[in-house]
């Protein structure tokens, strides 16, 4: 009986021209068949590489993004994705882009620093294509695709010649009395635009003190964003361009780039918003007259050695990211302390603020707005058991990392007392390479001091005024916008502290 068994299946394969043999081995590659000899003990002796690591169905042409296509996931929510594909895998993940590209996601911290400090002189970050596309588009206004697109030396001499006063200490010291005027217009504004009590949509009051920060650092005056009514038109629609445009470059960066061959809606979006953003900023800065004069982050762009088309697009840059960094900042930082009314006491009762830095400290732990980073091996590294080769590209998970209870004893409260208890070296050591919202190493994002600095002084200021709550107990809803974003609106009240209600009735 073996043998009539054995003559059948030679007599089949006889049978089998070239081109069946190539369709049934495509078949079992795809589906992932390893013959039966091809036993766990073999592959244990060989060095696992990246076609090793577990992750999604892969498709062919359509990687894993099938997932999106087919709405089990959208990329509004690709923070959830990130999370499921941990739950479900592990610490280590591979999904794949268009053509079967892989895009490895590692939540471990050591895998994570080993990543972020491999980095050279010229560290790469994946681009946002499009952007860097549109602005070839526009020579008129760029020399070149801007600090955030810009690789290898290019982005170094840009670097180092357009940041330097906006990371200076000094710099930022300088500008936090003015800042302590504009939060008590910000107060005052709060007073007279709130309704029993409540501002039922905080972003749009969050996004005008973003907007008067920026141009006040940059520009060095003050554009009177905050006064009832002036100019308050010009600040919603920059702030709600500056949300559509990170909306759009999300889509064009991790859905099919059919933008490529013709304008898709998301890529029509994102080019509209560039150069509405372009407009409204520039228009700003032909107001700011001798006041720029003041102002060190303005002159250093001035006088730095580089194109005039380059100086106009750091301008317009640095504005534009300064608000929404702010406000998405400042949202989740209120939400928090709002959500958990005892900090607020201890804030206004610490005389060294170290409580209130530690509030920030956790916002940032919690509710990171760039909650992954991305970066472009240089070199091979061995990730959790697995050899990359350089030029894999990497998302170094460190918003999930950040919420578990390995790293951080009860990683899901808000517990501003771990960086300052017995706790804090234990703190400060896991959140090395974990909490930065900011990135990390010499692509760390330049506005970090700048935002450090302005958070406590408007956090300080505004509990001062009123004791914040929330107006119904149900967790903040995220979305993903390119950054981790507050699905608004977010409804607080804002109650008159005792001591200042004179100061509030008076504003009204």
């Amino acid at each position: 009986m073996g043998y009539i068994i054995i003559d059948m299946f030679k007599e089949i394969l006889q049978s089998l021209s070239t081109v069946n043999y190539v369709l049934v081995l495509v078949f079992f590659l795809i589906v992932g068949y390893r013959p039966p000899w091809w036993s766990r003990k073999i592959c244990n002796f060989l060095p696992k590489t990246v076609s090793d690591i577990p992750g999604p169905l892969s498709l062919p042409f359509f990687g894993t993004s099938w997932l999106f296509l087919s709405r089990i996931y959208t990329y509004d929510k690709f923070h959830e994705f990130a999370e499921d594909i941990y739950a479900r895998y592990g610490p280590i993940v591979k999904e794949e882009a268009l053509f079967s590209v892989p895009v490895i996601h590692i939540f471990e911290k050591s895998d994570i620093e080993k990543v972020l400090k491999s980095n050279t002189k010229y560290p790469i970050r994946p681009p946002t294509e499009a952007v860097a596309v549109y602005r070839k588009t526009r020579p008129d206004r760029y020399a070149s695709v801007g600090l955030v697109n810009e690789q290898g030396i290019k982005w170094h001499e840009l670097r180092t010649s357009l940041t330097k006063k906006l990371t200076s200490p000094k710099t930022v010291a300088g500008f936090l009395p003015q800042v302590q005027e504009i939060v008590e217009d910000w107060c005052n504004l709060i007073s007279q635009q709130r309704t029993d009590n409540t501002i039922t949509n905080l972003e749009d009051i969050v996004g005008p003190l973003g907007l008067e920060i920026s141009c006040a650092l940059v520009l060095g005056r003050r554009m009177g964003f905050l006064l009832p009514g002036a100019e308050s038109e010009t600040a919603q629609k920059l702030a709600e361009t500056i949300h559509q445009l990170f909306i759009a470059t999300r889509d064009t960066y991790y859905g099919l780039p059919f933008w490529k061959i013709f304008e898709t809606p998301a890529y029509k979006k994102l080019a509209e918003s560039e150069d509405t953003i372009y407009q409204l900023v520039t228009n700003l800065i032909s107001t700011a007259d001798q006041a720029a004069n003041r102002s060190p982050v303005f002159q250093s762009v001035l006088d730095a050695n580089i194109n005039q088309k380059e100086k106009t697009a750091a301008i317009v840059d640095f504005i534009a990211a300064g608000i929404h960094t702010l406000k998405n900042s400042l949202v989740f930082l209120l939400y928090l302390v709002a959500k958990n009314p005892g900090t607020q006491e201890k804030i206004l009762e610490d005389s060294s603020k170290a409580y209130l830095r530690a509030c920030i400290m956790e916002t940032f732990r919690i509710y990171p707005t760039a909650n992954c980073l991305a970066r472009i091996t240089e070199e091979e590294l061995e990730l959790s058991g697995y050899k990359v080769k350089p030029g894999s590209v990497i998302l170094c998970q460190t918003g999930i990392a950040c919420k578990n209870d390995r790293y951080f004893a009860d990683a899901n409260q808000f517990r501003p007392e771990r960086w300052l208890t017995e706790e804090k070296s234990l703190t400060s050591t896991n959140a090395t390479y974990l909490v930065i919202p900011f990135g990390a190493g010499r692509r760390i994002c330049p506005g970090k001091r700048f935002i450090e600095q302005v958070l406590p002084v408007i956090l300080e200021n505004t509990l001062k005024k009123f004791i914040i709550d929330v107006e119904v107990t149900r967790p903040i809803e995220l979305q993903f916008e390119f950054l981790l974003s507050p699905k608004g609106p977010t409804s607080l009240i804002f109650e008159d502290r005792i001591g200042s209600e004179e100061d509030s009735t008076a504003s009204e």
